[in-house]
């Protein structure tokens, strides 16, 4: 820490000593990341903004917005955040809109510790930010209207026995995240997800609600207003947390999905090399525990040590949730991600 020193020492002091210290200050730059509100954005304070600040003198502010993606849109490539946290296809899609500024393991070296599978690419191979974390998409079900032997396999959710017992989330998720899993679940991949259709179809015509937000659907399991869901597993893990017994996730047999996130930089974005120096960053070991413990966020980086009394709460291995979660490539999802929200739409609209 370094010690205040009185305004007519600074003035004393010669030229060559402090112009080069000014200079240094004025480089520096700062963050300004766009997070969602709530609980991430102070654990994003906590876990990445105050050790970096300590390490590096850059401030950090972490703004709340409703949405970090959306308000990088917004901006029409004037953007008032250098960092924003994302989801990986929403990052993809804002690359695919030229508003994400493109990187090389270079720019940030410490994407080496994070597999490759992991990496969100532009067509040119280009990085289009750091990933950082992930959650998995299991079946959240009410233990007193549901059994995990019930549920063991996804294709149970289109028994009719569940019919007006499911809740499923809008098509801006449904799209990207549940086709894209269905398809895999029927024999194909992101790049074809029309295998996938038949199946969601079949669980829409279950569903007796839509869950508009992560806390609505936490609500319907708890008052068993449904008995089952996809959803992720960082809410059910904070909902056990706060003390919810009836509610548990289970990850069935095929495995899930590896939803992971990234933080990315806005093209046109104030102080770059300071966004930079923060993305590298973020495979910090210690800050990856403090998200999974704060935030029930997974670190990507397989060298992270997950305490174990945390790893026992997720009931799996790291090593498990990895091999068993289907990372698919998000920058071909984002490649037509309006046509396949729509279908998703039409899907629900013929389901009612």
């Amino acid at each position: 820490m370094s010690v205040p020193i009185g305004r007519r020492a600074i003035l004393a002091l010669p030229a060559t000593l402090a112009m080069p210290h000014l200079a240094t200050a004025q480089a520096a730059g700062r963050v300004i990341m766009a997070s969602w509100g709530g609980r991430g954005a102070q654990t994003y304070r906590d876990v990445y903004g105050a050790p970096f600040t300590r390490e590096t003198g850059i401030p950090v502010t972490v703004a709340e917005v409703s949405d970090p993606a959306a308000a990088v849109a917004a901006a029409q490539g004037r953007p008032q955040h250098n960092v924003i946290v994302a989801a990986s296809y929403q990052a993809a899609n804002l690359a695919n809109r030229g508003l994400i500024q493109e990187l090389t393991p270079d720019d940030i070296p410490n994407v080496r510790h994070i597999p490759e599978e992991y990496w969100v690419r532009d067509r040119q191979g280009k990085l289009i930010g750091m990933p950082t974390s992930f959650l998995y998409y299991g079946i959240a079900y009410n233990k007193e209207l549901a059994r995990a032997s019930d549920l063991q396999s996804w294709h149970a959710l289109k028994d009719r026995k569940w019919r007006g017992q499911l809740s499923i989330t809008r098509p801006v998720f449904l799209g990207p995240y549940d086709l894209t899993l269905f398809a895999k679940l029927n024999g194909s991949d992101e790049n074809d997800i029309r295998p996938g259709v038949p199946m969601l179809e079949a669980i829409a015509r279950n569903a007796g609600a839509v869950y508009t937000s992560m806390a609505s659907l936490q609500t319907q399991l708890s008052r068993g207003e449904v008995a089952a869901a996809p959803f992720y597993s960082s809410q059910v893990q904070l909902l056990r947390r706060a003390g919810e017994r009836q509610v548990d996730i289970i990850l069935p047999e095929e495995g899930g999905l590896n939803l992971s996130y990234v933080f990315a930089i806005p093209k046109n974005a104030p102080d770059q090399e300071a966004a930079r120096r923060f993305l590298n960053r973020a495979t910090d070991h210690q800050a990856a525990i403090g998200v999974f413990r704060e935030a029930g966020s997974l670190p990507l980086n397989p060298e992270v040590v997950i305490p174990a009394e945390l790893e026992q709460e997720l009931g799996l291995t790291m090593a498990e949730v990895r091999r068993r979660n289907y990372a698919p490539n998000w920058y071909t999802i984002a490649a037509n991600l309006d046509e396949r929200v729509r279908l998703a739409e039409q899907i629900v609209d013929r389901a009612r």
